[in-house]
């Protein structure tokens, strides 16, 4: 008991005071020590919370970007499809019609106007000896050309609509 005593005479005056300051600002600190750690905890949970909707908007972004570029790229297919398809198609029937021709079962036919008159064969001879149910037809040679040139046509025709497609 005596160093109860001691201790308790160790307390009476200024230093009861400082001890009891001491103690009891150990006791305030871990207090405050203990709601600063549910502050932590739950500004935690917060921005845990947070990050989690922020991921799932993003989420949700990318899939709606990623069908917009699925659709973007199914019309692009459509439209090249249809152009090259329709470009294929006139490609056969020219093929048909080259064949037909070199055959001879289809015949080339120009447009054009015959004057004897203006190769220097007097008018009344010319009339005397000309067909008028003739029509001239494209000279043998030309013919390459002639499908070369309506291929090309047809290729820059399946182009260009192909772009319009694809801008719309």
């Amino acid at each position: 008991m005596a160093a109860g005593w001691k201790v308790g005479g160790l307390l009476v005056g200024w230093r009861g005071y400082a001890a009891a300051a001491i103690v009891g600002a150990g006791v305030a600190w871990t207090v405050q020590g203990w709601r600063y750690g549910e502050q932590l905890a739950s500004q935690r949970a917060t921005r845990s919370d947070e990050v989690a909707e922020g991921q799932r908007q993003a989420r949700e972004i990318l899939a709606r970007r990623y069908v917009a570029v699925a659709e973007i790229n199914e019309r692009n297919a459509r439209a090249e499809w249809a152009a090259y398809g329709g470009m294929r198609n006139a490609q056969i029937q020219d093929d048909g019609l080259r064949a037909d021709v070199d055959a001879g079962r289809q015949r080339l036919h120009v447009r054009a106007a015959c004057s004897a008159a203006g190769r220097g064969v007097p008018e009344a001879s010319a009339t005397a000896g000309v067909d008028h149910g003739a029509r001239p037809e494209l000279d043998p040679a030309a013919r390459s050309d002639y499908f070369a040139l309506r291929a090309g046509i047809q290729q820059v025709t399946a182009q260009l609509e192909a772009c319009q497609a694809r801008m719309r």
